[in-house]
């Protein structure tokens, strides 16, 4: 059965070391609670790349999450201001249009 309020998919990928940044924020707004996560992945971005080698050691996670519109504002709002305080770690954001079939 299709859940039409789900209309909006955010695809969210950060440092894995903001994880528990963006974890806590989520649990104050009450948002971000059905998600999708991908541990562990490798990148190059407009910051340093993270490829989880000697070279250059960090990685990536990625959040998958479907929401309505009200609760994709507020996911922005966190990313917006998760990324003035960490300026130099990558913090990407995807929107677009999800369907369930």
């Amino acid at each position: 059965m299709e859940n039409t309020n789900l209309k909006i998919k955010l695809e969210i990928i950060f440092s894995s070391s903001l994880e528990e940044d963006f974890t806590e924020e989520f649990e104050k707004a009450g948002i971000g609670k059905f998600y999708t996560k991908i541990p562990n992945i490798m990148g190059s971005g407009y910051n340093n790349p993270h490829l989880g080698d000697n070279i250059w050691p960090q990685l990536n996670t990625m959040l998958i999450i479907y929401c309505n519109e009200e609760e994709a504002e507020k996911i922005k709002q966190i990313i917006f201001k998760l990324r003035k305080l960490y300026e130099t770690e990558g913090i990407a954001c995807f929107e677009s249009q999800g369907t369930e079939i």
